[in-house]
């Protein structure tokens, strides 16, 4: 299927004036590569064959760089037109449906399931899961993945600790833009404070969580840390896990089981070590609400995984990583007292190591034992739940 990537490539870099000069933004240096070229190479890899630069400070070095880019347009703006006006002065060149990607931003995203989530609705934003919702504000949804809300930042509620940010990553279909464009005047206009809080009114709006390497290279110490990060992604291989649940799918589910006085569930491990032959990241996710209610601590717990780890091991299986939240919202220890998109049936935990590992996640599977506790909130990723017919 024909993909097309409008690229919003006009930011000046202010914060970033004291160590990247003269290029915009976007071709700031990545290991002497313009950053932009990373997000086109991971583009070009996921089947995008058309490209509209949005660009206006010092455009001439995007042009050049990307010149001989096949299918590549570039539309400049003369004066500053914010990222919807940027958007709807390039709206003869767009697309029917078209991808928005902000070029100061990497997301390593799988476009497709994006693009399948947001193929029957009007506006679909990639939202990226993250514990620092300080720095960016959040977006809420609903259970229909429809946006209920943003919260700017400096403007959050005392009891989120964690939350779904805007990943500056959209799915748009042509038509929804058209009443802003038809009341356009070449003025400054901003997709995410003016026209996406009109579409939120109307309902029109919608957005989901995805997993992957996430950097925002606006300010000097993420520039600095994407020198090595982002040039290591790349190179990692894609491959899918299996998410398995601890109590109940691992070991048995005794009250708060800890430490290591636990017992192994044969049959698990002969379906995780088939999925390990397949190549499959091995990747615990569990709920260990003891933390939070005070039936044990950190250390117990960690006692648990490393006699987890070792029975597994002695069967040939590693685990890539393991994932865990100690958060509830009924706990007795004030610091573990919150509810968190961390605690299944919400993808915290799955997202979490999609950061650290680079999954796919259109053939990762969820295994579990409990309906209402493994059956990950993800509309893309199928569940195993133990026991049913």
């Amino acid at each position: 299927m024909k993909r097309q990537a409008v690229i919003l490539s006009g930011g000046f870099g202010t914060r970033l004036s004291h160590v990247v000069s003269d290029v915009p933004k976007p071709m700031a240096p990545i290991k002497n590569l313009p950053f932009l070229d990373y997000i086109i190479k991971t583009l070009r890899q996921q089947g995008f064959d058309s490209f509209v630069f949005l660009t206006g400070y010092k455009s001439e070095c995007i042009e050049n760089y990307f010149k001989n880019l096949k299918n590549a347009v570039f539309v400049k703006e003369e004066t500053a037109l914010g990222t919807g006006g940027a958007i709807l002065n390039a709206f003869d060149k767009l697309s029917d449906d078209f991808f928005v990607i902000n070029g100061d931003t990497f997301f390593d995203i799988d476009y497709s399931l994006l693009e399948d989530f947001g193929s029957d609705k009007p506006v679909s934003l990639a939202l990226r899961y993250t514990n620092n919702i300080e720095r960016y504000g959040f977006v809420e949804i609903d259970d229909n993945f429809k946006i209920k809300s943003f919260t700017e930042k400096g403007k959050l509620p005392e009891d989120r600790i964690d939350g779904y940010i805007n990943g500056g990553i959209y799915y748009i279909r042509k038509q929804a833009l058209k009443p802003f464009k038809d009341n356009f005047k070449g003025d400054f206009i901003s997709l995410e404070t003016q026209i996406f809080p009109e579409l939120l009114k109307n309902k029109q709006l919608f957005a989901l969580p995805l997993g992957g390497c996430f950097i925002d290279i606006g300010i000097p110490e993420d520039y600095y840390r994407a020198q090595d990060l982002i040039p290591d992604w790349t190179e990692k291989k894609s491959k899918p896990a299996l998410f398995v649940d601890k109590d109940g799918t691992i070991i048995e589910n005794t009250e708060y089981p800890h430490g290591k006085n636990f017992k192994i569930i044969p049959s698990t491990v002969d379906i995780v070590k088939s999925y390990a032959e397949k190549d499959y990241h091995i990747v615990m996710v569990t709920n260990q609400a003891g933390i939070a209610k005070n039936k044990f601590n950190s250390e117990q717990m960690k006692e648990g995984f490393e006699g987890i780890k070792e029975f597994y091991s002695s069967k040939g299986i590693t685990f890539s990583d393991i994932e865990f939240c100690p958060y509830h919202k009924e706990g007795v220890i004030k610091e573990f007292s919150y509810d968190t998109i961390l605690r299944k049936p919400n993808p915290g935990m799955i997202l979490t190591a999609c950061e650290k590992l680079r999954i796919d996640l259109k053939t990762s599977v969820m295994l579990g034992d409990n309906q209402k506790i493994d059956n990950i909130k993800l509309p893309y990723l199928k569940c195993i739940i133990l026991g049913d017919n």
